[in-house]
């Protein structure tokens, strides 16, 4: 039933005007739902909080950045992501974006470096409700490019990651057969977003900070001195590439559904 929800059905449900409706959604992957939504919320030019009468959506903004129409949601895990995504796509947003942080599985990554998805790895669970039998999803090509563009080659990354549903179920072997598989890190929503965004005919593209290097010896138990001041420079960095994304986008009016980038090779 719910997946048969049409666009003018969530309007409804969310008492959300058709004009408000983004032209590009922003998720961020937090266990800190609420202070990274005030974060991303200060970047809005006339935030409308949105959400749903029986309290099923809450920590959504719609307004304007740069003189677009921008829509940011604070998500975590799988399931989360999917909900969000899933809904914006049906609305008719054509671009979401993720963000986050992810841990490093490659050598010489270090925390507060950036991860460009190119591609990630179905580990979730989620992506089989929406395409099944679906190993990887790729991001969108031209917005990998722009991304890495954005960023520059310095402590960026680009490559295939790994999405993973239990954070603190990885164990040594996990994180290694991951890295062995070809991945360059781990995170919790980026294949979700992929899978809903290919389902529902969005672009889609995620932009991750390294938050540690379990492989390297620097896990989530582990703190150093450096490593907060890393962190927050990596967020200044993803933040800007995501807003030079926003602003390269022509916003046009009649984009047509992507063709699928899944891949199981």
């Amino acid at each position: 039933m719910l997946r048969e929800l049409t666009r003018q059905d969530w309007l409804s449900i969310l008492n959300l005007d058709e004009r408000h409706v983004p032209v590009t959604l922003i998720l961020r992957g937090t266990r800190n739902l609420r202070r990274n939504f005030e974060k991303y919320r200060r970047l809005f030019a006339d935030p409308l909080e949105i959400g749903s009468p029986n309290g099923l959506f809450e920590d959504i903004v719609v307004g304007r950045i740069d003189g677009r129409q921008i829509g940011y949601a604070s998500v975590y895990g799988p399931a989360m992501a999917s909900e969000i995504a899933h809904v914006f796509g049906v609305l008719g947003t054509r671009r979401v974006i993720q963000t986050g942080v992810c841990g490093a599985l490659g050598e010489e990554m270090i925390a507060g470096d950036l991860v460009i998805a190119a591609r990630a790895g179905c580990g979730e669970g989620a992506v089989q409700c929406y395409l099944p039998g679906v190993e990887r999803v790729c991001a969108t090509p031209a917005l990998v490019e722009q991304a890495a563009a954005l960023a520059g080659p310095q402590g960026t990354h680009i490559g295939p990651i790994w999405t993973t549903a239990a954070l603190l179920a990885e164990g040594l072997d996990d994180l290694t057969r991951w890295k062995q598989g070809g991945a360059i890190a781990v995170d919790m929503e980026t294949a979700t977003t992929y899978g809903v965004a290919e389902w529902t005919g969005m672009e889609w593209i995620s932009v991750l900070s390294i938050f540690d290097n379990p492989l390297a010896g620097a896990h989530i138990a582990l703190e150093e001195s450096t490593k907060q001041e890393h962190r927050e420079q990596g967020e200044r960095r993803m933040l800007e590439v995501v807003l030079g994304l926003i602003a390269r986008d022509p916003q046009a009016e009649n984009r047509k559904p992507l063709q699928g980038n899944h891949r199981n090779d």
